[in-house]
């Protein structure tokens, strides 16, 4: 019976005190990836929500006229813990592959700092900072999934390559539409001694009418000098 209270007194306070759209299981959203008036690719983003446990996905791959150029899937995943209304990850792996080459990282956290890394190819350089010593750590799509929900900023951020901010630099409602603008900061490289930021700033469009649905209906990202749009279809 005491057990059966806890867990009542718990499901209680999440259901009164979350957003309500954090009670949907499963959310799915399909983007079209525009570069200019190109359409280069889709984007399919799966979260899955299961009592204090959380799943991320996206799946990225080329399509139309830039298919016959360059060629690239893209698969990202994130798991972990909700704690206090935030996402607390626990394992991240992404793997991106071309006609040339295939990347694949993989990090496990344990208490909000990185426990184990491993990549492939395999860095041959020492890493430039001690990583495995840096508290409050999350992996991107926790960072993005926080700041979308919960507006929790300057998160310190690993992707396996970079440690970085994401912070957001503003934010506007208009009617039932929520823009922001997170921007990159305290960026560094692990494994290269040089400071170039290729990503400099995701900025989102939600619609908040859509009261089960927290995702975007548009996201641009500044990557690399050139800006990619993505639109929900």
């Amino acid at each position: 019976m005491k057990l059966f209270l806890i867990k009542f007194v718990v499901l209680f306070l999440l259901a009164f005190n979350w957003p309500s759209e954090l009670l949907t299981k499963e959310l799915k959203a399909v983007y079209k990836v525009e570069l200019g008036s190109f359409n280069i690719g889709n984007l399919k983003f799966i979260i899955k929500l299961e009592d204090d446990n959380y799943t991320m996905s996206i799946f990225l791959k080329d399509k139309g006229f830039i298919s016959g150029l360059y060629k690239f899937t893209g698969e990202y995943y994130s798991e972990g813990k909700i704690f206090k209304n935030e996402f607390i990850s626990s394992k991240y792996k992404q793997s991106w592959k071309t006609k040339k080459k295939t990347r694949v990282i993989e990090i496990i956290f344990d208490k909000t700092m990185v426990s184990v890394l491993t990549m492939s190819p395999k860095e041959e350089g020492v890493p430039r900072i001690k990583y495995l010593k840096v508290s409050g750590l999350t992996d991107p799509l926790s960072s993005f999934l926080n700041i979308l929900i919960k507006n929790t900023n300057n998160l310190k951020t690993i992707d396996g390559r970079r440690l970085y901010k994401m912070s957001i630099d503003f934010e506007k409602n208009n009617g039932n539409f929520v823009s922001k603008k997170i921007i990159i900061t305290d960026y560094i490289n692990i494994w290269t001694d040089h400071k170039r930021n290729d990503l400099k700033f995701i900025s989102t469009i939600q619609d908040l009418s859509k009261k089960d649905d927290f995702l975007p209906s548009i996201i641009k990202i500044k990557n690399k000098g050139l800006i990619f749009k993505l639109t929900r279809i």
